[in-house]
């Protein structure tokens, strides 16, 4: 794969890992801070099922509302969930929300996506850290692996399930998750956070400061992980993954005036692939007198890989992101209340290949930018008051490969009671070329045991199109929230995608170069858009409150697709893109408070069968014991996939050369100490 340069210097020897660490740490704990803010376990409590309700959320709509008010699938994980969890990566956490398929494919690889066409490089949700998008240009989609950030600085993350691109833009297809990370007054104070298992170590430090009419904070994390097992038949062993992160984030202001300066780099290593990176973004929030919220955001991102070898390539490559965005609430007149915005985004690649092309002509390196415009207007309309809402809203985006996208959204809610809320949903969206599908090239290795040649090995040239479009989804979406009783909660969702022009892989020729042996195929093919098809289904969710120290939480989601090539394509499978989705999914949680300083997570999931990967449906439990032997100091027990044997989950998509890992029976222990 086409990718870019930069210095080998890494954290490699696991003594010089810990060794820098452990140095890190004891700098910050060595840092006088402010007193400790409201980061404390009293902060940590579960919030009730009306707090819940009226959370502030804007992963809808852009703009603050209450989670009972959104006319979407939104789903939000607060800091206590994700606190209870157990987790150690950002993955993990996302696991039990309803609609979301999560599979682990080996050490640092995940496939992550809502409702349908899960994937390695799953190229239709939409993911943000503190409205910065990490979705890579590159191929589309996100790279898990260089977002291991830390879970204690996370204030909540919203999810979204169903398109938001009238609101994000090109990309929010399937679905949105935003992680919202804490403003630096609630992270006063010291934290020192240590994970030792069977699988995986790791250890966070973080200090929290004033910083004259502010706050901020500094923080770093280092993480060691062992390679998963293969599975039986699979004879390519999975890579240890390490690495690091060091960061700090600033706050100042009013009621008048936020201003945020956040910035991080970070370096992870496997056998197969060496990322790093860094970005710096600001923020400033402005409340007029008349009640008009205007924000204007930048970052830069920098996004390095050192190596990748992957289809018989080693690769290397950089992407530069520079972004500036505005948005604007006005002040309601009359009826309505409308927001809008702009932004501009320009990307720069370089890549090189350190292994020679199979096919000589199409050369080594690579260098090519873009630039992205954008604007949206939106507005809500109150049709009855207190009763009956309308959201209009539309974003337009100009790209250098597609030109003009157009992306509208119609959303409508009904709240005859305070209680409940029934909304409806039509929206239109589209994932845009990345740069491999339109500017660059994939080769990769075809074994002797193929279905195109059986017992002669080749080579698969995969060429960029010029003429590659925009992959389009409609989307009509139906959903009830209730609060049916103080101790009970229901959420309800059911779906239609209607999906075209979706990627396919079209033959264009079948050589045998005069370089190689006579025994030897080069395929040559090229992206196309010759795929349709479909999806519905429905989610159905519960969070019921038998006491005030425990919560029950079930979720139900079912889905089923249909796709189909066009006419004349040659695409080998489009029927592969049903079976990369379990058709159904089903969690059942539980947290129980014990006693005031013991705390007992269960969560049970059963995830359905991948019928086009040859993964069985399984089902496994995960645990957490929790507790809290002195003031500031949490310990825990953590036990993932407790029953059942290890299992497969997903498969690394390494072109013709597929492997499958099993997910580990991972035990390990906690401790968090905030002083």
């Amino acid at each position: 794969m086409p990718v870019a340069g930069s210095d080998r210097r890494n954290l490699a020897h696991p003594a010089k890992r810990w060794s820098l660490g452990l140095s890190l740490l004891l700098c910050m704990v060595a840092w006088k801070p402010a007193p400790a803010g409201v980061d404390t376990l009293s902060a940590l409590k579960q919030l009730s099922l009306e707090d819940l309700a009226n959370l502030e959320v804007s992963i809808a709509s852009g703009r603050t509302e209450r989670l009972q008010d959104s006319a979407a699938a939104v789903y939000v994980l607060t800091a206590d969930d994700i606190r209870r969890s157990g987790a150690t990566t950002l993955p993990e956490v996302l696991r039990n929300v309803p609609g979301l398929n999560v599979a682990r494919i080996s050490a640092s690889e995940w496939a992550v996506t809502s409702r349908v066409g899960n994937g390695q490089y799953a190229d239709k949700p939409l993911v943000m850290v503190d409205g910065r998008s990490v979705y890579t240009p590159l191929f589309s989609g996100v790279m898990w692996d260089q977002h291991n950030i830390i879970l204690q600085d996370i204030e909540r993350i919203e999810v979204v399930r169903g398109p938001g691109a009238a609101t994000w833009g090109a990309n929010a297809v399937n679905g949105v998750i935003n992680i919202i990370t804490r403003h630096a007054e609630d992270t006063q104070g010291n934290l020192v956070s240590l994970v030792a298992g069977s699988q995986q170590r790791e250890i966070v430090a973080r200090a929290g400061f004033s910083l004259g009419q502010g706050q901020g904070r500094l923080y770093a994390k280092f993480h060691d992980q062992d390679g998963l097992k293969r599975a039986p038949g699979d004879s390519q062993p999975d890579s240890d993954w390490h690495g690091g992160r060091v960061g700090f984030r600033s706050d100042w202001g009013n009621a008048a005036d936020q201003v945020m300066l956040q910035g991080e780099v970070f370096r992870e290593d496997a056998d197969d692939r060496r990322p790093n990176g860094g970005h710096l973004l600001a923020r400033w929030d402005q409340r007029g007198e008349d009640g008009a919220l205007s924000s204007l955001q930048g970052y830069f991102d920098v996004a390095r890989m050192d190596k990748w070898t992957s289809g018989g390539a080693n690769t290397e490559w950089r992407i530069d992101t520079l972004d500036l965005s505005y948005r604007r609430e006005f002040r309601p007149r009359g009826a309505h209340r409308w927001s809008g915005g702009a932004g501009v985004r320009n990307i720069r690649f370089e890549g090189r290949a350190n292994t020679p092309p199979l096919e000589p002509s199409l050369g080594t390196s690579w260098a090519t930018s873009q630039t992205l415009y954008s604007a949206f207007v939106q507005d809500d309309i109150t049709l009855s008051p207190e009763q009956l809402f309308l959201s209009l809203g539309v974003k337009a985006e100009h790209n250098d490969f597609t030109g003009m996208e157009w992306q509208p959204s119609a959303r409508l809610r009904w709240s005859p009671g305070k209680r409940g809320t029934l909304w409806a949903a039509a929206s239109r969206a589209v994932r845009t070329p990345s740069l491999v599908e339109k500017k660059l090239w994939v080769q990769d290795l075809v074994p002797a045991d193929n279905d195109i040649l059986p017992g002669v090995p080749g080579g698969l040239i995969l060429a960029s199109n010029p003429d590659f479009r925009s992959e389009t989804l409609r989307a009509y979406e139906l959903g009830y929230r209730v609060q049916a009783t103080p101790a009970l909660s229901l959420d309800a969702t059911a779906f239609r995608f209607d999906y075209d022009r979706i990627m396919s892989t079209e033959l264009t020729g079948l050589e045998y170069p005069a370089p190689f042996d006579p025994a030897y195929f080069l395929l040559l093919t090229t992206y196309g858009n010759n795929i349709r098809g479909h999806a519905q289904g429905f989610e159905i969710s519960a969070d019921y409150r038998p006491s005030q120290t425990w919560r029950l939480r079930a979720a139900l989601s079912r889905m089923q697709a249909d796709f189909y090539a066009r006419s004349g394509s040659t695409d080998p499978g489009p029927e592969l893109i049903e079976g990369t989705s379990p058709h159904h999914q089903f969690t059942l949680g539980s947290s129980h408070n014990l006693s005031d300083h013991l705390e007992l997570d269960v969560w049970a999931r059963h995830v359905g069968e991948l019928s086009t990967l040859g993964v069985k449906a399984y089902t496994t439990l995960d645990a957490r014991i929790g507790w809290r032997p002195a003031k500031g100091l949490e310990l825990g027990l953590v036990g993932h996939n407790l029953i059942g044997r290890r299992h497969k989950e997903y498969v690394q998509e390494v072109g013709f050369a597929n492997t499958t890992y099993l997910a580990p029976r991972d035990i390990y222990l906690t401790a968090n100490w905030r002083f």
